[in-house]
């Protein structure tokens, strides 16, 4: 083989392991849709489009993401608008096409809009600084246009496109979650058959949408598996199945699960005090996340387990890793970031309570690791 070929072959074989070490993951984001404010205003050959009365209206849903991750502080190195996710508005738009005099010429209404963003990939830089072009489909609604004189129409919307938009956003971690930041200014253009006008719709504002990575699941408060004596938690605190001290215990973390920083902490509270518990991990869920009957309370972790540590609760606390404890990625053997693992605190409960078992568990606790 030439020098040349050998340094092609060098230089394809570095830019396969560059590719296979960006291979993306996709995450589906929740809206926060008290964070997701927008106003729409637009033109026509009519005349300017208003809202009737109002302009502003939020979204809400689901927007999917593919990301690409990497050591350091700033875990994430590119990431794409996917679709799989629906982001809708929190209501109808109502708009008017005003006139001379300010008279309304026609009203605009469209009705059970949903979208979707897509983008080619981008790369994340410091600070979870990103840009990219981001086109919004519409994958339903119905444009209806009532015009002063005339017949209403009606169009649907469905695989209507926005024109491709540049969005300066973020991607952050805040608290237990990936944090994504999107400001959008976007136009969809129509016609209408019905009069003969067109214009452009122009909707402006900001998603805000959170991917948690410390996600509690499993919870001992009836809607899921049934805790085995009836002794369900208060539903909405996502805690494990009561004990004999009245209480859920719960299991949740803090801190950052990466592997070449791992921060991460796994609380557990609300145990009978002066007991033991023994957090562990597993590569699955029981029974798709629900959890099984098991002593007093539900196995929430499944496939592949790892005991993790043995812990003291003197007041009802007890945390995982602890002064002088390996981090959990390293006593957990994880590796392959990004992956997912679950966990939770099986505790002793020698009171007699419920079943004839001495012990009971927290909720579930899956975590996405990052590398």
């Amino acid at each position: 083989m030439s020098i040349l070929s050998r340094s092609l072959a060098l230089i394809l074989a570095s830019s396969a392991l560059a590719f296979s070490a960006q291979a993306q993951t996709n995450f589906p984001f929740v809206l926060n849709q008290a964070a997701s404010n927008f106003t729409f205003g637009g033109t026509t050959t009519l005349g300017p489009l208003v809202g009737n009365p109002s302009n502003m209206f939020q979204l809400l849903g689901t927007q999917n993401l593919d990301l690409a991750f990497q050591a350091g502080a700033q875990p994430f190195a590119s990431g794409a608008f996917t679709n799989g996710g629906v982001v809708g508005t929190n209501g109808a738009l109502h708009a008017k096409i005003t006139g001379a005099f300010g008279i309304t010429l026609a009203t605009i209404d469209i009705n059970n809009m949903t979208l979707s963003a897509t983008s080619p990939t981008f790369t994340v830089g410091a600070g979870g600084a990103f840009n990219a072009t981001v086109v919004l489909t519409a994958l339903s609604g119905q444009f209806v246009v009532t015009p002063l004189v005339g017949t209403p129409s009606t169009t649907d919307m469905t695989g209507s496109t926005s024109a491709p938009t540049a969005v300066n956003g973020t991607l952050t971690l805040l608290g237990g979650n990936y944090r994504m930041v999107a400001p959008i200014n976007t136009v969809f253009a129509f016609t209408d058959p019905g009069t003969g006008a067109s214009g452009n719709v122009t909707l402006v504002g900001t998603i805000t949408a959170d991917y948690p990575f410390l996600k509690p699941y499993c919870f001992g408060d009836g809607p899921g598996t049934a805790c085995p004596c009836g002794n369900n938690s208060t539903l909405g605190q996502q805690r494990g199945c009561l004990h004999s001290g009245a209480q859920g215990a719960k299991l949740v973390g803090s801190g950052i699960p990466s592997l070449t920083a791992d921060t991460l902490v796994l609380q557990a509270t609300s145990q009978p005090a002066g007991t033991l518990g023994l957090f562990f991990q597993g590569t699955g869920q029981s029974a798709a996340g629900l959890g099984a009957p098991f002593g007093d309370g539900l196995i929430c972790v499944g496939g592949s387990i790892i005991r993790l540590g043995i812990k003291a609760a003197p007041s009802g606390s007890s945390n995982y890793p602890a002064a002088g404890d390996a981090s959990v990625s390293v006593q957990g053997l994880v590796g392959g970031a990004p992956t997912i693992r679950n966990y939770q605190l099986w505790y002793r409960d020698a009171a007699a309570f419920c079943t004839a078992a001495t012990y009971n568990l927290t909720n579930g606790l899956q975590v996405q690791w990052m590398p």
